[in-house]
């Protein structure tokens, strides 16, 4: 049988993430050629070197490298227009079939528009899902299931979001959430965790991440000042790891406080980037000894803390409207209602059901995406509603 060109695209850390599962599945299928092109802030040294993870992974890729200004959405747009040059470029040189895009963010925005006006189907994952916080996520989310040719979503909401959208049922599957399928496999060590990051057993653990929300400067640095207030708060009887943020506008504000914050307080890690392997056994930790809490803005406080039954703060509006579980708390930017309810709602450390299971198939995605391919109308779309 004719082998099919497959080419993923990542330009983030969080989103590589979200990827890896499907690579690792259509890596061993017999048609599949795969290949992953690889941007963004992967080859920052200012937001941690990702593609360190992408290397120990043995994962063969395509780099396109462009200078990172993105701080301001001027500086985003004109990133945008040059990545999708170099995109371009890249695909004229390329016999692809199959193109694989994630997700919501801008750089895979790009991709998914050169891709498809040379007529190249997409295959988009995590369409469908809605923030409603203020971030550029959901209407470039929402741009890319439109442009795309066959969606997995990671649940079901989403699945019925896409389909309310007017996408034909058979070219949607819903394979719930990819990282579920790595996670599953990992084994940690609680005393090799403690020794790893010199953690204290009887003391809490906050693992914080906070990224940009896409507002007037104002209102944005004046959100960040109160939840960097309440960190200095916390962090006298609680172990702070803090991670960097993603590179949206408005990133370097946000990094300038951790800098300073770094300076001031000793008992404060910092970790530019911590990759899904030691994120997880820190979430694992956290659950496992029933003492700290996830806190910040990311979606992965909210999609993978309940895999390790540990609680999460998601503070402001990042994230106003996701599907979330039970295990996570909201609250506003706010120093004082952010204590209040980490002291009165946030010791819970029970099992709560998932909203993001996996399917039990996710290993045959392969087969499934080859199937639906394979449909004589797979360029041509129409609209059910």
């Amino acid at each position: 049988m004719k082998k099919i060109n497959i080419i993923f695209f990542s330009a983030n850390r969080a989103e590589y993430g979200l990827i890896y599962p499907f690579l690792e599945v259509f890596l061993k299928h017999r048609i599949f050629n795969v290949e992953l092109v690889v941007a963004g802030s992967h080859f920052s040294k200012k937001f941690g070197l990702s593609i360190k993870e992408i290397n120990k992974d043995k994962i063969k890729y395509t780099k396109i490298n462009l200078p990172l200004r993105t701080n301001t959405l001027i500086n985003t747009s004109d990133y945008f227009c040059a990545l999708q040059k170099q995109v371009n470029l890249f695909l004229k040189k390329k016999k692809i079939d199959i193109v694989f895009l994630s997700s919501d963010r801008f750089e895979t925005f790009a991709f998914a528009i050169s891709s498809y006006l040379r007529k190249i189907p997409i295959v988009h994952y995590e369409g469908g899902d809605i923030t409603e916080g203020g971030a550029l996520d959901d209407n470039i989310r929402h741009a890319i299931t439109k442009l795309s040719n066959i969606h997995l979503t990671s649940n079901k909401d989403s699945f019925k979001r896409i389909l309310n959208m007017g996408e034909e049922k058979w070219r949607c599957y819903n394979a719930g959430y990819s990282p579920f399928y790595s996670m599953q496999m990992q084994k940690f060590n609680k005393k090799k965790i403690e020794k790893k990051f010199l953690l204290n057993p009887n003391k809490p653990l906050i693992l914080f991440t906070f990224h940009p929300v896409v507002k007037d400067d104002k209102a944005q640095r004046k959100d960040v000042d109160e939840v960097f207030k309440s960190i200095e708060y916390l962090s006298r009887d609680n172990q702070v790891i803090i991670t960097y943020p993603n590179f949206d506008p408005g990133h370097q504000y946000i990094i300038n406080k951790i800098l300073k914050i770094k300076k001031k307080f000793n008992n404060i890690k910092i970790v530019k980037h911590l990759g899904r392997v030691n994120y997880h056994s820190l979430l694992y930790y956290i659950g496992k000894n029933k003492k700290g809490f996830c806190m910040g803005n990311s979606s992965s406080g909210i999609k993978e803390s309940v895999f390790f039954n540990c609680p999460t703060l998601n503070i402001g509006d990042r994230q106003k409207s996701r599907l979330k579980p039970k295990n996570v708390v909201d609250v506003r930017a706010n120093n004082k209602q952010i204590l209040s309810k980490i002291n009165n709602e946030l010791k819970n450390y029970k099992t709560y059901e998932n909203p993001y299971k996996l399917d039990k198939k996710f290993y045959v995605i392969p087969d499934i995406i080859l199937k639906k391919f394979n449909r004589k109308h797979i360029i041509e779309k129409k609209c059910t509603i």
